[in-house]
């Protein structure tokens, strides 16, 4: 079953799964009308992997509730020792980026408590090291973040608690799936997860991978490069443009324009059923047979 399918299960099942992503919802800007339930999650669901995606891509790990985490399992190794050898294709700076980068990254997904219960036949139950006072999602691996559904509503333009019940549900619904023996297929862009006879595998985008051991991802993942004031000086207006949310829907139709179309069509609708109720006056009075008409 694909994403198509677990969603459309998932609003026939309405007892098993209710809230707010079980009828339209009106979206935060006139110039966009309310979606179908069914195209609604689909939007909601690219915007979510967009913004995965990002934050792995800015070195934090994502830990998407209900459903397990994306994270970097990091090996260090020693430095390597300088050589009198000398490369045209290598600036001396590059080098030495190259031999202080020491960190090799992995990424791995670690499925939640909640689906973890019904995956029986999923060996990899410990992707990452981690000390054992860490017990929660949260605390495994570095810079873990939760999933952030404040920026996935506004770059549908939607409200925050349609987001959170349509992304509850949807994970809902792949642990049951599991549970009744249903093979599911997620893609999120840089990573296909499938579930088949309750065993998971994830495959990951292979340039994605390589982008990780790169000498300049590292800097991405060291918090202490920037400044303090650097970071507290830019404003949440500046994260939004520089992110690729803010992009996800760049064909915004005119409001004006919109309304102005809204407001023909209501007029439409009301001559029209002033028309049928005209007809329907003059079908009686023709067939009354004591009418002089």
């Amino acid at each position: 079953m694909n994403l198509e399918n677990i969603v459309t299960w998932m609003l026939k099942n309405p007892g098993l799964y209710p809230g707010k992503h079980l009828l339209p919802a009106p979206r935060n800007t006139p110039a966009l009308k309310p979606l179908e339930p069914l195209a609604q999650a689909m939007i909601i669901w690219r915007a979510m992997t967009q913004y995965v995606q990002e934050k792995l891509e800015n070195g934090k790990n994502v830990n998407v509730r209900g459903f397990g985490a994306f994270a970097f399992d990091i090996s260090t190794g020693l430095p390597k020792i300088a050589t009198r050898a000398k490369s045209m294709e290598k600036t001396l700076e590059h080098q030495r980026l190259e031999r202080k980068h020491v960190h090799k990254i992995r990424l791995v997904f670690v499925p939640d408590a909640k689906l973890k219960a019904v995956l029986s036949n999923y060996h990899e139950k410990d992707q990452l090291n981690k000390p054992k006072s860490q017990a929660s999602i949260y605390q495994k691996s570095f810079a873990s973040i939760f999933c952030n559904p404040a920026p996935i509503a506004a770059a549908c333009f939607l409200g925050k608690d349609v987001v959170d019940s349509t992304l509850n549900a949807i994970f809902s619904a792949v642990a049951d799936l599991t549970g009744y023996g249903y093979s599911i297929d997620l893609r999120f862009g840089f990573a296909n997860i499938s579930i088949a006879n309750k065993d998971l595998r994830v495959r990951f985008r292979p340039d994605f991978c390589q982008t990780l051991n790169g000498t300049d991802f590292e800097t991405k993942m060291r918090q202490s490069d920037m400044r303090t004031s650097e970071f507290w000086s830019q404003s949440y207006s500046q994260k939004w443009a520089q992110s690729s949310l803010s992009k996800l829907m760049q064909r915004r139709p005119h409001s004006s324009v919109v309304r102005v179309l809204a407001e023909k069509t209501e007029a439409l609708k009301l001559m029209s059923l002033d028309l049928a109720s005209n007809g329907i006056l003059l079908k009686k009075i023709n067939t009354n047979p004591y009418s002089n008409y």
